[in-house]
C-alpha cells in the first residue's frame, strides 16, 4: 500500500510540477535504494519513449539537452528531443535530474568521473535522432 501511495505521489508531481524537486526522494521514510533506483529507471525511460515517439525527419526541429546527475559531478549523457513538446519535455528531463542528484547524496553512490562528451548538434537518420559529435 505504500508503494502504492509513494508512487501515485509521484506521479501526481509529474504532472503538477514542483518546485521543490529535490525531493520525492529524500522525503519518502521507509524506502529501499532498489526502489529509488527503480523509479529512476521508470522515469528516464518515460523520458525516452517520449523523445523517440516522433519520426525524425527534419534535423532542425530536434535538439539536445544533458540529461542525470553523476555522482562525480556532471550529466550522465545527452538526449535528443522534438522541439514541438519542449517545454514540458524539459521539465520531465529536470525533475529526473534533480532526482537523481537526491538519489546519489541519499544512497552515498559513487561513478565514474569521466565527462560526457557535448553533441554539436542533431541528425535524422531512418526516423531517428542521432547526436553529433
Amino acid at each position: 500500500m505504500k508503494i502504492i501511495i509513494s508512487s501515485f505521489c509521484f506521479v501526481i508531481l509529474l504532472f503538477v510540477g514542483c518546485s521543490d524537486t529535490k525531493s520525492i526522494i529524500d522525503k519518502k521514510e521507509a524506502t529501499d535504494q532498489e526502489t529509488d533506483q527503480q523509479e529512476l529507471i521508470t522515469l528516464f525511460s518515460d523520458i525516452k519513449t517520449e523523445a523517440e515517439s516522433i519520426s525524425c525527419i527534419n534535423a532542425n526541429e530536434w535538439s539536445f539537452t544533458a540529461y542525470g546527475s553523476k555522482a562525480c559531478g556532471g550529466p550522465q549523457g545527452y538526449i535528443a528531443y522534438p522541439k514541438s513538446n519542449e517545454t514540458s519535455f524539459l521539465e520531465k528531463v529536470t525533475i529526473y535530474t534533480n532526482l537523481e542528484k537526491a538519489y546519489n547524496k541519499k544512497w552515498n553512490i559513487f561513478s565514474t568521473c569521466d565527462i560526457a562528451a557535448k553533441p554539436t548538434g542533431v541528425e535524422c537518420k531512418n526516423g531517428k535522432p542521432n547526436l553529433i559529435y
